[in-house]
């Protein structure tokens, strides 16, 4: 499967006709229905224990979330990166054109 993460888990819970609270109550974990939609709509990471109790409630190999849940925190770390990297790149251009024509005008007197 190529999903993300959290909409894996979202499938997954989905096929067994499970809301969120049915869930959560047979996850016997403290967590609320919002941290869910956090995990499966907005991209939260859990802890590796739980992301372990999710698998095995799921009936998914936890060693597959887990590495599912790494290789969605990889990407998004790589995204932030670009995106980071893009407008270093362009602040860096902008500071250049500007002591360029500093050096231009500079010149001119």
């Amino acid at each position: 499967m190529n999903k993300e993460f959290g909409g894996l888990v979202q499938q997954l819970r989905k096929a067994k006709d499970w809301t969120v609270k049915d869930f959560i109550g047979k996850l016997d974990a403290k967590i609320s229905p919002s941290y869910m939609t956090k995990i499966e709509i907005h991209g939260e990471i859990p802890k590796a224990e739980l992301i372990c109790k999710m698998a095995d409630l799921l009936g998914y190999d936890p060693r597959d979330l887990l590495d599912k849940a790494k290789e969605h925190k990889v990407s998004s770390f790589e995204k932030s990166l670009e995106e980071k990297y893009q407008k270093a790149v362009g602040m860096h251009r902008l500071e250049k054109d500007r002591l360029e024509k500093d050096k231009s005008d500079a010149r001119r007197k």
